[in-house]
């Protein structure tokens, strides 16, 4: 009877301590406030999962916009912002989205209003395709940093001045720390929680938000093996319509399916196919394997891809199959 008594009583705090934690209004006085820039085409997860993370911790969360106005997220939700620029309190850390970030980046109010909070914040954070907004007001010259898997390219180009990497989640260079795509922003919540509060605290909000936190040895998208992928910008024929229809694997295996239509032959469309691939640098063309699949080979560093392609035809709708493996130098 004592030792039920003892488990009931574990079980009501537990209870307590999850009910007390379960909402998070602004607060007051909190050890640490939060400015989440707002914008039309900003990515839900890329501001709501930081917030749940800092909301967790205990900091004040505050969102804002431009105007204090209303903004329409990537994917349709509209949003209300709890400040403007005019209005909002000051923060000690800045939170910067990504999403679709033309309009954003190209804002001389949004880059103005980055530059000053780059001067009061303690950290700025990006998120995905927000370290473009921050590249934009010249946050970055002389960083390191990262971005969604397939922005790193762009990012790297446009700003020279930039150290850009594609193998970490998070890079943190002190006062400004960039994440890579969608939920690596909740790694990058974590670890800015680990700065200020300690690991064990960071560590005790990714076990509440049942999250699989690795700090050191995290999933990164950049890593994975379609970044081997010749560019692919084929220059189909006309009336030529494709969409991918899957794309997945892991750091040695790549599967990807583009389904559409057609009005040309198979023959027509393999010579498409051949043509584009003999004009890239390095990749050498194998004989057909089974089924008339279409393969080529190159050596990066030290390991071997091998990609497969098949097309299928049934009347005007098209199907390809890319398939690509990796495998260490046999040498």
């Amino acid at each position: 009877m004592r030792y039920l008594n003892y488990v009931l009583l574990v079980s009501c705090m537990m209870v307590t301590v999850n009910t007390a934690r379960a909402a998070h209004p602004i607060h007051s006085q909190p050890p640490v406030s939060v400015g989440i820039l707002l914008f039309d085409g900003v990515q839900i997860i890329d501001f709501t999962a930081p917030y749940e993370v800092f909301g967790q911790a205990g900091f004040g969360v505050y969102t804002v916009s431009v105007e204090g106005e209303s903004v329409t997220t990537a994917m349709g939700l509209m949003v209300t912002p709890d400040h403007s620029f005019a209005n909002l309190p000051e923060v000690d850390v800045v939170l910067v989205p990504g999403g679709d970030i033309n309009a954003a980046a190209a804002d001389k109010q949004i880059r103005q209003w980055l530059q000053q909070q780059a001067k009061t914040a303690e950290q700025i954070l990006s998120v995905c395709t927000g370290s473009h907004i921050l590249a934009s007001a010249k946050l970055l010259d002389g960083l390191t940093a990262t971005t969604f898997h397939s922005a790193i390219p762009g990012l790297r180009r446009n700003n020279p001045a930039i150290n850009v990497i594609d193998d970490a989640r998070f890079v943190d260079n002190g006062k400004i720390i960039t994440s890579a795509g969608l939920s690596s922003g909740i790694d990058a919540a974590l670890h800015l929680v680990a700065k200020r509060h300690g690991m064990e605290r960071a560590k005790t909000i990714a076990m509440h938000l049942e999250y699989d936190w690795r700090p050191q040895d995290g999933f990164v998208r950049g890593l994975m093996a379609d970044r081997h992928f010749p560019p692919l910008a084929i220059d189909w024929p006309e009336h030529t319509r494709l969409h991918r229809k899957y794309h997945f694997g892991d750091q040695h295996h790549w599967l990807s399916r583009f389904e559409g239509t057609t009005g040309f032959s198979r023959v027509e469309l393999t010579q498409v196919v051949e043509q584009y691939m003999a004009n890239l640098p390095r990749w050498e063309a194998l004989p057909k394997a089974g089924g008339d699949k279409l393969r080529w080979q190159k050596q990066e560093g030290q390991s071997q891809i091998a990609m497969t392609m098949s097309l299928e035809l049934n009347g005007q709708s098209l199907s390809i199959t890319l398939e690509l493996d990796i495998q260490p130098d046999p040498v």
